[in-house]
């Protein structure tokens, strides 16, 4: 009996792995990670059924579905005057991925320090009159969430509209109690990833909302890489994160706005159109913002900015990120640019906080340099800034890391600017973060044991996972 028990159960097993497999035959696998889905689910159903369901099947049906079209997204820009022609190559290639045009009339701020961003996010909030929208990957429980949660809780107080997004997965540590606070307080909190229960972060670990984004009364806007957290402040005895925010007034943050309510609308199936307001011009800049996401079609948006800023670039690209584990078509891309001769230059942290990211991220140490891009480890403390400049003529500034994470699965958010002030003022942040860096050679990758070469060769098969 126990026997006949056994092996229907074993049927039944390999029969669900021959199910998923044939629904990770129709999934957009790249043909290897097809073929070893397939392989593994008909093979090794037992351990590889679990796997399947976490990272393979994907769950992004309901936020499709819940998302303005592309012909609604043009239309709300033209009428609130958030519309501009493309008038280089790459900016009409992503109006046509996103929809979201160039904008002119901005003014981008550099805040390059979570002191200088908090304090500003402080006094922005206190001085809403109308409305705040915010969301972020991370928001913990320490003074400077506590801080957040009571200056929220106020305005919602005093009859301020309040809108809060937070990631199931990077909030997995928030107190339940957190949220329900601002929630009696009046402030509206949705889960990007649905509602909250125990098995909620596993099942949704492929959909995180990596966005970092705070709008204040539809004229006001704030986005980088910054969460919120007390590690992210500078204080006497501790390095701290180095990081980088934007303060931007202007037609793009009607864009940043647009993005907030179409991530609500994904979480909720509400419509917050009625909280928009038009834009003035404010400053010099031409400013344009990259949503992208797992569901962007063709392709990633941000993996389509970053193939043609390289394809593009005649003198120099200059990209930070604290995690370098790049899709081949990215990594190709630095590695053809370097070999016509642009100055392609990768600041990284010198200590990571992703132990498998960092093992994964030595692999490329050799072919990047032999193909003379310079990569450059970051010393005081963890860099966790994603910027980019290239040429004299373009920046970027955003949420999105050079990982296959950020180029494939995460929803990321980045501004795009081709105004040469704007590209001076990142020119010379990361001039100076250079200062405090030094080289990576060949021999970090060479004279690394063989256990731990090893050990970064498993890491970067896991890749997409990290």
């Amino acid at each position: 009996m126990i026997e006949q028990i056994a092996a229907a159960s074993l049927f039944l097993i390999h029969l669900t792995g021959c199910a998923m497999a044939l629904h990770a035959l129709g999934r957009p696998h790249s043909p290897q990670g097809a073929i070893a889905w397939i392989l593994g689910l008909t093979l090794l159903p037992v351990l590889t059924i679990p796997l399947y369901i976490v990272l393979g099947a994907g769950r992004i049906h309901r936020h499709t579905s819940s998302r303005h079209s592309r012909e609604q997204l043009q239309k709300f820009l033209r009428q609130h005057n958030a519309w501009a022609p493309p008038r280089t190559r790459l900016s009409q290639l992503l109006t046509r991925a996103t929809g979201y045009a160039p904008t002119e009339g901005n003014n981008v701020r550099l805040l390059c320090n979570g002191n200088d961003t908090y304090r500003e996010l402080k006094q922005a909030i206190d001085a809403a009159r109308e409305s705040i929208l915010l969301e972020f990957f991370i928001i913990r429980n320490d003074l400077v969430g506590t801080s957040l949660r009571q200056a929220l809780e106020e305005r919602a107080k005093a009859g301020i509209a309040v809108y809060v997004i937070y990631d199931e997965v990077g909030c997995h540590k928030l107190p339940a109690g957190y949220l329900r606070s601002l929630r009696n307080a009046g402030v509206k909190v949705a889960s990007f990833n649905g509602k909250r229960f125990w098995l909620s972060s596993i099942l949704r670990i492929n959909l995180r909302n990596h966005r970092k984004l705070v709008v204040i009364d539809s004229r006001l806007a704030f986005l980088g890489s910054l969460n919120i957290g007390l590690e992210y402040t500078q204080r006497p005895g501790t390095p701290g994160w180095r990081d980088t925010f934007v303060a931007l007034s202007g037609p793009v943050v009607t864009q940043c706005f647009l993005s907030f309510i179409d991530d609500w609308r994904r979480a909720t199936g509400g419509n917050l159109a009625h909280l928009s307001k038009t834009c003035a011009h404010t400053g010099p800049h031409h400013s344009q913002l990259i949503p992208s996401g797992p569901d962007d079609a063709p392709m990633n948006a941000w993996q389509l900015c970053l193939l043609e800023l390289a394809a593009q670039a005649n003198e120099r690209l200059w990209l930070a990120s604290p995690y370098f584990v790049p899709t081949e078509s990215v990594s190709s891309a630095l590695q053809a640019a370097a070999l016509r001769g642009v100055d392609v230059r990768i600041i990284i942290p010198r200590r990571g906080d992703n132990l498998a990211a960092r093992l994964a991220m030595l692999t490329f140490i050799p072919g990047m340099l032999a193909s003379g891009v310079k990569m450059l480890a970051y010393e005081p403390g963890f860099l966790h800034e994603k910027v980019c400049v290239a040429d004299d003529c373009t920046c970027s500034i955003g949420t999105a890391n050079l990982d296959e994470r950020s180029l494939r699965l995460n929803y990321e958010l980045t501004l795009l600017t081709d105004s040469p002030d704007a590209c001076a003022q990142v020119s010379r942040m990361l001039e100076n973060d250079m200062q405090q860096t030094s080289s990576l050679t060949p021999a970090h990758w060479y004279k690394a044991s063989p256990l731990t070469r090893l050990l970064a060769n498993c890491c970067r098969l896991l890749s997409p996972a990290l």
